[in-house]
């Protein structure tokens, strides 16, 4: 049995790797816009925060005025060009399918649109493991908590048994203010050592050892300093 019965994922970095393609798109609307010198690795951290967020960081402060345009921009030219090299990360089909057969719970809370998770888990095929694919069309983006509250409302899940599982601090901090306990995983925007920063009450390095965290109980929790190292 596992020790959540409910499980949240964020999906950007934590289920699906698709940083490329996002990055990608991103550049192109700087470019569109003038803004050079902007390297795509540079792009990575930012991935997982609103379009909003995301454009205020890169572009120049004298440039805000156009932040409306780039979030258009990237909004008409990103979901033709989402798949071409997203894929999930290593042995996320298999994992989810091993939870669900345990009896997990499973939802997924993104920044990104609903249309967007849709069609992706659809792609991977895996839109059947889970309860809720949830998108932040129409409620505040994580930090906020809504998104999270939204789900355990909508099927009714306690808080006490539910973990949220993400690769940003926005992920941490929605799930700690939605009273739920947090993951973090180290594969994603952030390194490592801004995951530990961010105090989840778990650390995963790789998606799979989700499983022994949730069935056996035998995950790290960030307090512990050996899960900081490699």
């Amino acid at each position: 049995m596992s020790r959540f019965r409910n499980v949240i994922f964020d999906f950007d970095g934590t289920i699906s790797n698709s940083r490329e393609d996002i990055a990608s798109a991103q550049l192109w609307v700087l470019h569109q816009l003038g803004v050079n010198g902007v390297r795509k690795e540079d792009l990575f951290p930012h991935i997982g925060k609103s379009l909003q967020e995301t454009f205020r960081i890169l572009l120049p402060a004298e440039r805000h005025g156009d932040i409306p345009d780039a979030v258009r921009m990237y909004s008409e030219y990103y979901p033709s060009r989402a798949l071409l090299t997203t894929r999930p990360f290593p042995g996320v089909p298999e994992t989810l399918g091993a939870l669900v057969g345990a009896g997990v719970r499973l939802a997924v809370a993104s920044t990104k649109r609903s249309s967007g998770i849709h069609r992706a888990a659809e792609h991977f095929g895996i839109t059947r493991h889970f309860v809720q694919l949830q998108g932040s069309d129409d409620i505040p983006f994580k930090p906020d908590p809504t998104i999270i509250h939204r789900i355990l409302r909508d099927q009714r899940w306690d808080p006490a048994d539910t973990l949220m599982v993400g690769d940003t601090a926005h992920d941490i901090e929605a799930g700690r203010r939605a009273g739920v306990a947090t993951c973090g995983v180290t594969y994603g925007a952030l390194s490592e050592a801004a995951i530990c920063a961010c105090n989840p009450d778990f650390i995963v390095r790789r998606f799979t050892e989700l499983l022994p965290l949730l069935l056996n109980g035998s995950g790290v929790t960030s307090g512990d300093q050996s899960s900081h190292r490699k």
